[in-house]
C-alpha cells in the first residue's frame, strides 16, 4: 500500500491471511480464501476481490505464481464508459473541488494511463513542448512513451511545475472521496467497482468511436500489451454488417434491394 497499491478489497485479505508467510500463499490457499471470503460471490467477484488483489501483494513481493482465476471470471467482465458531455460536466466539477484533480482526471481520459501511472509522473519525464510523457514501470512491467493530446499539455501546464510531481495525491480514501462528490456534483453515475479505470475504459472508447482505432490500433497506441487485452473494447462500434438493417423494409416505405440482388431480378424479367 506504501508503494501506491489499492486499498479496496484488502482489509478482509489481511484478516483472512493474519500472520501466513507470503511465499506460503499458494493456488490453493488463494482458492481457499475466496471460498470463505465470498461464498455466495461470483466467479467474477471472486476474482476481482481476492486474486487480483492477492496477485498484487505476491508480485510487489516479488513472489511469482502462475495463477489460474476462477472459471467463468472473464465472463462476466463489463466495460463501462463516459460520453463526453459526462464526461466535460465531471471536468468542471472536478476542478471546482481542486484544479489539480481536475488536471488529473483530464490526464486519465486522453491518455488511457492507470491512476497509479499518472500518479507516478514526475516532471523530469514530461515535456510539453513534445507533448510527451514518459512512463517507466506500466502494469505489464513495461515502459510506456504516452502521447500527451493539447488538451492534456493545457491542462498539466496550469500546474505547479516547480514541485517534483504533476499530481500530489496518492492512493487513498480522500482521493476517491474526491471523485464521488465530483460525480454527484456532474450528476454522473459512475459505477463504484470501476471508480478511476473507468476512464481509461472512456480513452478506449473514445479512440475507437471518434479516432478510428481498432484493436490492432488501440494496442499500437502501447497502453495494452495484446489484442486480448483490447478486443474488450470492439463491442462500441456498430460494425458494418449490423448496419445493414438500414436496407430492412419498413411499414409503408419500400424495400431496398442490395444492389447485386435488384440486378439479378431484372435479368430474370
Amino acid at each position: 500500500m506504501k508503494a501506491g497499491g489499492d486499498r479496496r478489497f484488502l482489509k478482509p485479505l489481511l484478516e483472512h491471511f493474519g500472520e501466513t508467510k507470503v511465499s506460503n500463499i499458494d493456488q490453493d490457499a488463494i482458492d481457499v480464501a475466496a471460498a470463505a471470503l465470498y461464498p455466495q460471490g461470483s466467479p467474477a467477484t471472486r476474482n476481482r476481490q481476492v486474486y487480483t488483489p492477492v496477485a498484487a501483494v505476491l508480485h510487489r513481493a516479488g513472489v511469482k505464481l502462475d495463477l489460474k482465476r476462477p472459471m467463468g471470471a472473464a465472463a462476466g467482465a463489463r466495460t463501462s464508459w463516459l460520453w463526453p458531455e459526462q464526461c466535460f460536466r465531471l471536468f468542471a466539477s472536478a476542478e471546482a473541488l481542486d484544479k489539480e484533480f481536475g488536471a488529473l482526471l483530464i490526464v486519465l481520459t486522453y491518455t488511457g494511463m492507470r491512476l497509479s501511472e499518472a500518479l507516478q509522473l514526475t516532471w523530469d519525464r514530461i515535456r510539453l513542448n513534445e507533448a510527451f510523457a514518459y512512463v517507466p514501470t506500466t502494469k505489464i512491467d513495461e515502459p510506456r512513451a504516452v502521447f500527451l493530446p493539447p488538451v492534456a499539455v493545457a491542462a498539466l501546464g496550469n500546474l505547479d511545475q516547480e514541485s517534483e510531481r504533476p499530481f500530489r495525491f496518492s492512493k487513498s480514501g480522500h482521493l476517491y472521496s474526491l471523485l464521488r462528490v465530483a460525480a454527484i456534483k456532474a450528476a454522473v453515475d459512475l459505477p463504484e467497482r470501476t471508480a478511476f479505470h473507468i476512464f481509461r475504459h472512456t480513452y478506449a472508447t473514445w479512440m475507437r468511436r471518434h479516432a478510428g482505432l481498432d484493436t490492432k490500433g488501440l494496442v499500437a497506441t502501447g497502453a495494452w500489451k495484446d489484442r486480448k487485452s483490447a478486443d474488450r473494447y470492439e463491442h462500441v462500434i456498430v460494425t458494418e454488417e449490423a448496419k445493414k438493417a438500414a436496407l430492412l423494409p419498413t411499414p409503408g416505405g419500400k424495400s431496398v434491394e442490395r444492389p447485386a440482388r435488384a440486378e439479378k431480378l431484372q435479368r430474370d424479367q
